[in-house]
């Protein structure tokens, strides 16, 4: 990374800030796993996190969106990647801009910072019960998961910001700043409410703006963080991949079509809705 000159794209990494508690971190691209962070650690952008009911993590990305994951739950990143150019105004130092961030949330809480990234960056969450969207803002999701009876509990809030949640069933809301939304119920069918913000999740966000502002992020090693990310493509070869796709209807190539012929419906082996035989001779003779 520490040569590269033009844009391009490249998969992000992150760095564990502090962490308290039971807390592992797979990173299979680095065939890694690491549960000991007395020391920083740095690691490529896709992993997974789980932390059982006494742990938390604090991490901070390359892209400058700092999270705080606690448990007992689940957590990952799937999808981390980002145009990176040098900033002639930075003397050499690197610069991320058109980020686009998936999440994974199976169980727990997260707490995220997103105010960093840029407007036309995408972050998105995906939870058992839909996709959560968001750029510039500071939220909580909070995800419960009862095994026995398969009902998850989703919780949705947000202290600056505006956050989307869309619902397995397509369904839209908007949480501003000071509102949050709650959803009980199995994953294909949740029910979904929007309130107002609880006084332990005013004081849950406040205390984050606090961890946030005591954060000394120049501590950072920005050379080791970024040995760990990944150049993908050159933007150049991206822009020239996207204007050689073919309109949409328009053909590429000549294919023989294929000729879907459909059987006749076969004979039931058993009896369909219940078909009662008239009755025998011998039968009659007894009616």
């Amino acid at each position: 990374m520490n040569g590269l000159m033009a844009e391009s794209w490249v998969r992000g990494a992150v760095t564990v800030l502090e962490s308290s508690g039971v807390v592992s971190i797979d990173v299979p691209s680095e065939d890694a796993r690491y549960d000991d962070f007395t020391k920083p650690v740095y690691f490529s952008g896709l992993f997974s996190a789980r932390a059982q009911s006494d742990g938390s993590v604090l991490l901070h990305t390359s892209n400058k969106v700092t999270l705080s994951f606690s448990g007992e739950g689940v957590f990952s990143i799937e999808r981390f990647e980002s145009i990176v150019g040098g900033d002639p105004a930075a003397q050499g130092k690197f610069s991320e801009t058109d980020s686009r961030m998936i999440l994974g949330l199976r169980r727990g809480e997260l707490l995220i910072d997103t105010r960093s990234l840029p407007q036309d960056s995408k972050f998105v969450v995906e939870t058992p019960l839909g996709r959560i969207f968001c750029v510039k803002a500071v939220l909580k999701i909070g995800i419960e998961h009862d095994y026995r009876s398969g009902i998850y509990n989703l919780t949705i809030s947000t202290s600056d910001g505006m956050v989307r949640f869309i619902d397995i069933r397509r369904e839209v809301y908007t949480i501003y700043a000071g509102q949050r939304i709650s959803g009980a119920g199995s994953y294909f069918e949740p029910a979904v409410e929007v309130g107002a913000q609880t006084d332990d999740m005013r004081e849950e966000f406040e205390d984050f703006i606090v961890v946030l502002d005591g954060l000394d992020l120049e501590a950072i090693d920005q050379a080791e963080l970024r040995s760990h990310s990944l150049e993908l493509r050159a933007v150049k070869e991206v822009e020239a991949a996207l204007t050689h796709i073919p309109e949409e209807g328009v053909p590429t190539e000549t294919r023989r079509p294929r000729v879907i012929e459909f059987a006749p419906r076969a004979e039931y082996v058993t009896p369909f809705r219940a078909e009662v035989e008239p009755p025998s001779d011998w039968q009659a003779d007894l009616f």
